[in-house]
């Protein structure tokens, strides 16, 4: 038993050396995920067939925030996000594990994360609908329904946070283009920043933990506000997308695309 422990926490270290990770990676996502790779690492499934996995649990998740209204449901819907986030991690554990990893593979899995947080938003954003709808008193969203007069601000409140979720990850993936780094190489960080950039890094800081909504969507089930998570997921993400979108047509903006 020790052997096997021991045997665990030095894949844990193997496999997860070097990346980066939130709340919910480094508490709850890798741990199990180490744990279930040493039974998994020597078997024929693949990374992309643990990838896919993951997709599959977080549709049948969304599934069961839409049509198991009843705290149950929230309960369970939210345990599915997190199974699907740990699978997350158990893919790219088990690539490095087995020494499978190639580039496709990573693409397909940044793929299947972005349709991830589409399927969570729409699947909270439309929970909410239909909950008021059924006359359920959601406490945040009611003075939003009241000044509007009907449920369906939460439909057009989805529909912006819908279409900052597709800008910024639009916008995400196009600064990470080979052409873009070229032309815009970052900064090398050197220097002491200033107050502002120390401000706006805890900003951005907090913004990000809002965007890694399973280091939080269970915890939000559990106390049943995942009104919560919705309110504040459409404004760091309209938000960002705002700020992305800005900086990279005013950089384009200045570039004389005929100069040589």
């Amino acid at each position: 038993m020790a052997s096997a422990w021991n045997e665990i926490k030095a894949l844990h270290t193997q496999s997860t050396f070097g990346a980066k990770e939130g709340l919910a990676f480094k508490l709850f996502s890798r741990p199990l995920a180490s744990l279930i790779l040493y039974f998994i690492k020597d078997s024929r499934i693949t990374p992309n067939q643990v990838t896919i996995m993951s997709l599959i649990v977080g549709l049948i998740g969304t599934a069961t925030h839409i049509m198991w209204l009843s705290y149950p449901g929230l309960i369970l819907g939210g345990a599915l996000f997190m199974i699907a986030h740990m699978l997350d991690a158990l893919d790219g554990q088990l690539a490095r594990a087995q020494k499978a990893g190639s580039v496709i593979g990573m693409y397909f899995d940044f793929f299947i994360d972005e349709l991830k947080a589409y399927f969570v938003y729409m699947a909270i954003g439309f929970r909410l609908y239909q909950q008021l709808n059924n006359g359920v008193e959601i406490k945040l969203l009611k003075p939003l329904v009241d000044f509007w007069g009907n449920t369906e601000i939460i439909l057009y409140i989805a529909v912006i946070g819908m279409t900052g979720l597709a800008i910024g990850i639009s916008c995400t993936q196009f600064v990470k283009r080979k052409e873009w780094l070229d032309a815009f190489p970052p900064g090398d960080g050197s220097g002491e920043p200033s107050a502002l950039a120390k401000l706006i890094g805890m900003i951005e800081k907090a913004g990000k933990f809002v965007v890694d909504y399973p280091s939080y969507i269970i915890l939000v089930c559990a106390i049943d506000m995942v009104e919560i998570y919705f309110l504040l997921y459409t404004v760091v993400i309209c938000l960002y997308a705002t700020r992305a979108l800005s900086q990279i047509s005013l950089k384009l903006w200045r570039v004389n695309p005929y100069a040589q």
